[in-house]
């Protein structure tokens, strides 16, 4: 029964998808506003707590990884 409730669920959110399909554009940055907020709570709340536990000599290496991925984003959005 549960299992069938899911398929419902799965085709309900699919017709609900087909039917919205023209808000997508007016409300993709907000989507997406709230995605980056999320990765940056997480990453703030549990990596770099984390990161701080380490031994001092790999912080060299956390900046240097950091800095590789900021330089990546950059990259890729030119």
């Amino acid at each position: 029964m549960l299992n069938g409730l899911s398929g419902l669920a799965s085709t309900a959110g699919a017709l609900l998808a087909v039917v919205a399909l023209p808000l997508v554009p007016v409300l993709a940055p907000y989507a997406l506003s709230v995605a980056a907020a999320s990765f940056l709570y997480v990453s703030m709340a549990d990596l770099i707590p984390g990161l701080h536990r380490n031994q001092p000599e790999s912080a060299v290496r956390q900046v240097v990884l950091v800095g590789l991925g900021i330089l990546t984003v950059v990259v890729l959005g030119h």
